[in-house]
C-alpha cells in the first residue's frame, strides 16, 4: 500500500489507462477478485500478478509483487524507485563513479583474496556490499524506465 492508499496494482492499472472492468476482462479474473487484490484486501496470485505485469507493461510492477509477497525475494531485490530513464542513468553512472574513485574494486579485491572475511575486515564489506546493492538498485532503475520507453 503507498501512501495515497493504493497498490502497486491499482496504480499501475491506472498508468496503464485501464479501468477496472476492462482489466479484469483481460486478464482474466472477475472485477470483483481485481478489486480485492487492488484493495490489499488478498494476495495477488503469482500467474496473475506475471499477467498483470505484461497488461500493464510494468517491470516497476514486477519488482514491487516480488518484494512484497516474499520476505527471500526482497532480501535479494533492493527496493527501487519508478523513475526516467534519464533519471536512472544518471543515477546508476554516479553510483558506479563513486564505486570507482572510492577504489572499491581495489579494497574488495584484498579483502577476498585469501578467501576469507576477517572481523576486522568485515565492516569494510559491509560498506562495499551497501555500495553494490546502490548499483544493483540504480541497474534494476535503469531496466524498469527501459521497459517502459
Amino acid at each position: 500500500m503507498t501512501g495515497s492508499g493504493k497498490t502497486i496494482y491499482k496504480i499501475c492499472r491506472e498508468q496503464a489507462g485501464y479501468t477496472q472492468e476492462r482489466a479484469a476482462e483481460l486478464l482474466p479474473c472477475s472485477v470483483r477478485a481485481l478489486a480485492r487484490y487492488e484493495s490489499g484486501e488478498c494476495g495477488v496470485p503469482g500467474d496473475l500478478a506475471y499477467r498483470m505485469v505484461r497488461l500493464y507493461n510494468s517491470q516497476f510492477l514486477a519488482v514491487e509483487h516480488l518484494r512484497n509477497e516474499s520476505r527471500l525475494a526482497a532480501s535479494i531485490i533492493p527496493a527501487v524507485d519508478d523513475c526516467s530513464l534519464q533519471t536512472a542513468a544518471i543515477r546508476l553512472v554516479n553510483r558506479v563513479l563513486r564505486f570507482a574513485s572510492d577504489h572499491r574494486d581495489r579494497q574488495l579485491m584484498e579483502i577476498i583474496e585469501d578467501g576469507v572475511i576477517t572481523g576486522e575486515e568485515r565492516p569494510l564489506m559491509e560498506d562495499i556490499m551497501r555500495d553494490i546493492t546502490e548499483i544493483v538498485r540504480a541497474c534494476t532503475e535503469v531496466r524498469i524506465a527501459t521497459k517502459g520507453e
